[in-house]
């Protein structure tokens, strides 16, 4: 599976999981909504940015030298 993939992937269950404890945990105040928006975004944002890509190996150059 393409790193591209796994990473939404990752992203998209991290939000929805955080989603479902903040309904289940029936945020009410402005201070629960910002810390609960601040667990839903920073760290999937965190991840897309730092996750880097595998570095590409010898036989994956030489064979893009070739085309």
């Amino acid at each position: 599976m393409p790193l591209v993939s796994i990473r939404t992937i990752v992203a998209m269950l991290w939000v929805s999981t955080v989603s479902i404890l903040g309904i289940a945990g029936r945020v009410h105040s402005v201070s629960s909504w910002t810390v609960l928006a601040a667990v839903l975004v920073i760290p999937p944002l965190v991840m897309m940015w730092r996750w880097n890509d595998p570095l590409q190996t010898i036989s994956a150059r030489v064979q893009e030298a070739r085309r």
